[in-house]
């Protein structure tokens, strides 16, 4: 094993723990909820931010303790098979710690989402929201628009294998094909039929809510959630794939230079990269406003209106009267603050 791959882990676990200890001050986790409440376009409530606070952190938390393990893992992954030597290992390195982190999210997403509650008076619904309302349709369709495609590039490589041009492939063994990447590729498989049974049951559950603006954080939560559980199918088969083509690109013979062979190495090659950067560009664009504020859009139109003519104005103005709002306030309440006018209605 590398020693420089050794000092960086240990470097970059070191600082992820710095980070964990520096994120249990107050004034850290102020910060996060305020970027929080920014993302997601709902005001902070007095009488509701300890309890928002203590979600927010205990979210992060649970995301840089997954990136620890998903660096612990991978890295001893490379000690135990002796990969230091591939120049592709830092990128499953950074794979394997957002997976952690993506899971470890998820896990207490679920737990927030199904713990047990005080029976109490509630506010309800003139309909129940579906997956629609929480999740964009290009989030919903990239992440099975990548499991279609692992699926389809395994079933290619089969086929190529087969033809074997060049008799590149004479040295591939199956174990190449079948560990690791077909087993991450079953395990994507199974767990898009494993989110989506989640996710219709976290839909099937009540959420607890005696005012309009408890039960708009509410949607804010469960919609951050279910885009973490529709984008883990998409994130593992992307992983496979990723493992695939780097495989194949080291087990394979090295073909005459301009042969078919060699476009094949080059193809593979270069693949797993483009994966990388794919998912990587899927997950900047899955925080962008326009997902993070979509069930806004859906469950709590008049609301939505409100935020986007108040950011359209800001935008405008050059944001000249953002010096006047409170420091807890990402901007007017009464613009965040959800009404009667949308998706819901009074207790019975």
């Amino acid at each position: 094993m590398d020693t420089v791959v050794l000092i960086l882990a240990a470097l970059v676990l070191v600082g992820l723990g710095i980070r964990l200890i520096h994120n249990a001050r107050t004034e850290p986790r102020r910060r996060m909820l305020q970027a929080y409440s920014r993302q997601v376009g709902l005001a902070l409530v007095p009488e509701i931010v300890p309890e928002l606070s203590g979600r927010i952190y205990r979210r992060e938390r649970s995301g840089v303790v997954g990136s620890m393990v998903g660096l612990v893992l991978s890295v001893a992954a490379l000690v135990v098979t002796d990969g230091s030597k591939n120049p592709w290992n830092g990128l499953l390195v950074v794979v394997a710690m957002t997976v952690g982190s993506t899971v470890a999210l998820i896990g207490n997403d679920s737990r927030s989402a199904f713990a047990p509650v005080a029976e109490a008076p509630r506010l309800a619904r003139s309909d129940s929201p579906g997956l629609a309302d929480y999740v964009t349709p290009l989030d919903r369709t990239f992440s099975l628009g990548l499991l279609a495609l692992a699926t389809l590039s395994y079933i290619a490589v089969l086929g190529v294998i087969a033809i074997n041009p060049d008799r590149v492939f004479d040295d591939v063994l199956v174990r190449t094909i079948l560990w690791p990447s077909g087993l991450v590729l079953a395990l994507a498989t199974a767990a898009s039929l494993v989110t989506w049974a989640a996710a219709n049951a976290l839909l099937g559950r009540g959420q607890p809510a005696s005012t309009y603006i408890q039960l708009a954080w509410s949607d804010a939560f469960r919609s951050t959630t279910l885009r973490s559980l529709v984008a883990i199918p998409g994130i593992i088969a992307a992983v496979s794939s990723c493992v695939l083509f780097l495989s194949l690109s080291e087990a394979i013979n090295l073909p005459a230079p301009g042969s078919i062979g060699a476009i094949l190495v080059g193809s593979f090659t270069i693949m797993g990269p483009v994966l990388i950067v794919v998912l990587a560009s899927w997950s900047l664009t899955s925080t962008r406003n326009r997902s993070t504020t979509h069930f806004l859009r859906r469950l709590w139109p008049e609301t939505a209106v409100e935020l986007d003519r108040r950011r359209a104005s800001g935008a405008a103005a050059g944001n000249d009267q953002r010096g006047d709002q409170p420091d807890d306030q990402p901007g007017d309440q009464r613009g965040d603050q959800p009404n009667q006018g949308n998706r819901t209605k009074t207790p019975a």
